[in-house]
């Protein structure tokens, strides 16, 4: 028959856990704070095509997003300055589950298309393939957060606004 644990090595032995389990938590409870949630919007099209193979041999996946082509609206303002130069600008993204590359158009001052290059986080990019029609649409890099995907959704938000001031006017 087995020998019964004293009972101050049990308790010493929980409080230890529990003590790095807090630790843990107070270490990365922050680290979701700069995501906010931003009520839903209408998304425009989303196409999402995969590629071969990335340089380091794993699968790629390109997911994009772009404006819809509308005439340019007449504005009875003097002067108008546009918030980004055009062209297009890159921007990566990090998190605790993976990364995040993105690839961000501006055409005249305005975001017109969203692409992600590259994913290396622990969900697939189905999970995140609603995001760059929410930053084309809500020309910002403010998304809605994915439940079961908050990390993904936070690495893709980085690389847009990583992008975007490489882009500021």
């Amino acid at each position: 028959m087995a020998k019964k644990m004293p009972r101050r090595l049990v308790a010493l032995s929980s409080s230890a856990v529990a003590a790095i389990y807090l630790a843990g938590f107070v270490y990365t409870r922050g680290a979701d704070a700069g995501l906010a949630s931003v009520a839903t919007s209408v998304p425009t099209a989303v196409s999402a095509s995969p590629s071969a193979t990335a340089s380091n041999g794993q699968p790629s996946v390109v997911v994009s997003a772009s404006a819809p082509a509308t005439s340019t609206p007449t504005s009875t303002s003097t002067t108008t300055t546009s918030a980004y130069r055009d062209g297009t600008y890159t921007g990566a993204g990090t998190s605790r589950r993976g990364n995040v590359d993105v690839s961000v158009t501006i055409q005249s001052g305005r975001i017109a298309n969203v692409t992600i290059s590259s994913v290396t986080t622990q969900y697939p990019v189905s999970r995140i393939a609603s995001l760059p029609s929410q930053v084309v649409s809500r020309q910002s890099s403010q998304v809605d957060n994915i439940s079961g995907a908050t990390y993904s959704a936070q690495a893709f938000s980085l690389a847009v606004q990583a992008a975007l001031s490489k882009a500021g006017a």
